[in-house]
C-alpha cells in the first residue's frame, strides 16, 4: 500500500464525506505501511490520570486489529457502520471465536482541550457505552497526529470516520472511510479472517497475545 492509493480519491465527491473506497482485497504485506504509534490515555479505570500516556503499538502487536479513528460523534457512527455488532454481526462473531487473536481498537482523536475535558468528565457514561471488555482498547488521543501521519494513512477529512485492518506486525492491510457499503463490511470480515490465517501459518498463537490495560 502507498500514499497514492488514498490521494487518488482526494478530489472525488462521495456521499457523506467518504474519501476513498475500501480495497476489494488486502494490501500486500510487504508493501503495506505501518500504522503509526499513537499516544493517548485509555478509559480503563487505572488510566484516569491524564498524565498516564499509553502507546497503541503494544496493544496492536501480535493481533489482527480492526482500528477505528474518529473525532466526532458523526464520524464515530460512520466507523460503527463498519464495526458495530448491529451493522456487522459477522465481524463480532469472528472476533469472539478468535481466542483473543483478533480485536477491535477505537481511537478518539480530540485536539480541542475543552472537548477533551468534557469526554473525561463523562467518562463513566462512555465506559458503560463501550463495555468493560473494551476499556483498555479505547484510546483518547489529544495530539501527535501530524499532517504527515494523516496523509500517510488517508485521514484526509477530520470530520469523517476511518476504519483500518492492522495485522499482527502493525501493518495496515485494509482501510475504509465514511459510511460502509455492504461489500465493504463483507470485505473487512474476509480480511480479518485472512490475517488470522496468516498468523496461524506463521505460528502466531494466542500465547503471544498481550491483554490490554486492566479494568477495575
Amino acid at each position: 500500500m502507498s500514499r497514492p492509493y488514498f490521494r487518488d480519491w482526494r478530489n472525488m465527491q462521495f456521499h457523506k464525506g467518504k474519501t476513498f473506497l475500501a480495497p476489494p482485497r488486502l494490501f500486500k504485506a510487504d508493501l503495506s505501511l505501518y500504522f503509526p504509534n499513537l499516544h493517548g490515555t485509555t478509559i480503563a479505570k487505572d488510566s484516569d490520570a491524564p498524565s498516564k500516556i499509553t502507546d497503541t503499538t503494544p496493544i496492536l502487536e501480535g493481533r489482527a486489529s480492526v482500528v477505528t479513528v474518529f473525532s466526532s460523534m458523526w464520524a464515530e457512527r460512520q466507523a460503527q457502520s463498519f464495526t458495530s455488532a448491529a451493522a456487522n454481526p459477522a465481524l463480532h462473531e469472528l472476533l469472539r471465536s478468535s481466542a483473543g487473536r483478533a480485536q477491535l481498537v477505537q481511537v478518539n482523536v480530540e485536539e480541542d482541550a475543552l472537548k477533551a475535558w468534557l469526554i473525561r468528565l463523562f467518562v463513566g457514561s462512555l465506559r458503560r457505552r463501550v463495555g468493560k471488555e473494551n476499556w483498555g482498547r479505547y484510546f483518547l488521543v489529544r495530539k501527535g497526529i501530524t499532517d504527515e501521519i494523516r496523509e500517510s494513512i488517508g485521514v484526509l477529512n477530520s470530520k469523517v470516520g476511518y476504519t483500518y485492518l492492522v495485522d499482527h506486525n502493525c501493518r495496515i492491510r485494509w482501510a475504509g472511510s465514511g459510511d460502509a457499503e455492504p461489500d465493504e463490511r463483507e470485505g473487512l470480515v474476509k480480511g480479518v479472517q485472512r490475517v488470522l490465517d496468516e498468523m496461524a501459518k506463521e505460528g502466531v498463537s494466542e500465547t503471544y497475545v498481550r491483554k490490554p490495560a486492566t479494568t477495575k
